[in-house]
């Protein structure tokens, strides 16, 4: 689990980043845009998929 917790906090970070990049710029490409938009689905999908994985390891480790 640690992998993935190392990994979930890595994905965290570089949505803070860009969610931090997103106020400094107004005028952006539609490329950024796209992209900015892509790395915020990305991490959700992902941190919802790590809490399902955790909660189905927690409940190996305690009914079995």
């Amino acid at each position: 689990m640690r992998k993935w917790f190392f990994l979930f906090g890595l994905l965290v970070l570089v949505y803070l980043i860009s969610k931090l990049n997103n106020s400094k710029s107004k005028e952006k490409s539609p490329f950024f845009i796209r992209m900015n938009e892509t790395v915020s689905i990305l991490v959700w999908a992902l941190s919802i998929a790590y809490v399902l994985a955790f909660l189905y390891w927690l409940y190996g480790a305690i009914f079995k």
